[in-house]
């Protein structure tokens, strides 16, 4: 018994504890942050995976290939070379390993770069893409509704039918399945009109629809940023879309005319 309040009961003792009790504050979460966080980790690994194989590939180029110039070093050769072609019949094994003309690695390293970084189209590029992605993509997608398409290794498409992909679980999805013959033409008909429209993209992200099915907002991942940037068209008519930062610097959002079209420009990382 405490002599200052007397007798207790275990009532009286809970509705004491609870009115001593700190209030906890509500969790929020930001879903679409979350997601959008998810997703370029997806990203992260696909590229990484893509990196990987495009050095083994290199290695194994350069070995076929012989000597090799570096700029400011000298010709080098790759080990085994001559052993690699042999067994490539490329060469004779009973021949003596002859030398071969230099490759120039800088040329090749230059050539590389132009394929994923082709940079920022500027803004006349920049209105003909979206307009073309108004012509030719957005009627498709007010008819199937997806909400994320990715088309990479493993294509994947997400919409009010569900989540598919190619193996049934690289999106990292509830409830994710494989893609049945009804998504795999839903996703076609997709890609065939991003193919009709000329741009480069091989993503859409958080697209949101009217209850009538107008697209409301939406964003397509334009290729061209390389290892550097990620870039990206959103469509968003009504306002403008919410800047953020990475963890590698801020992100910025320029209009691109009145078209209610901007253009996001992101760190990659």
């Amino acid at each position: 018994m405490n002599p200052r309040t007397g007798t207790q009961t275990p009532d009286d003792v809970v509705a004491r504890l609870r009115a001593d009790a700190h209030a906890i504050p509500d969790v929020r979460f930001d879903t679409p942050a979350v997601l959008a966080t998810a997703r370029r980790a997806l990203r992260r690994r696909r590229r990484r995976q893509s990196v990987v194989g495009v050095v083994a590939a290199g290695l194994l180029a350069l070995t076929v290939a012989g000597s090799v110039r570096l700029p400011g070093v000298g010709t080098l050769t790759m080990p085994g070379g001559h052993q690699v072609r042999t067994v490539l019949g490329l060469e004779d094994p009973a021949a003596p390993a002859t030398a071969r003309p230099g490759f120039d690695l800088g040329e090749l390293l230059g050539l590389l770069d132009g394929m994923v970084n082709s940079g920022q189209p500027s803004p006349e590029r920049m209105a003909e893409e979206v307009a073309s992605l108004r012509t030719h993509v957005l009627p498709v997608l007010e008819e199937i509704r997806p909400t994320w398409y990715e088309e990479a290794q493993c294509d994947i498409l997400e919409y009010p039918r569900g989540t598919f992909s190619d193996d049934g679980k690289c999106g990292g999805r509830p409830a994710e399945q494989p893609f049945d013959a009804v998504a795999r033409a839903d996703l076609d008909r997709i890609l065939d009109a991003v193919e009709r429209s000329g741009v480069p993209t091989n993503e859409l992200m958080s697209a949101r629809y009217t209850p009538d099915g107008t697209v409301e907002s939406v964003g397509f991942l334009r290729s061209g940023g390389g290892i550097e940037w990620n870039f990206a068209y959103l469509y968003s008519p009504d306002e403008q879309p919410r800047e953020w930062e990475s963890a590698l610097g801020p992100v910025t959002i320029t209009p691109i005319g009145d078209t209610g079209w901007w253009f996001e420009k992101s760190p990659n990382d």
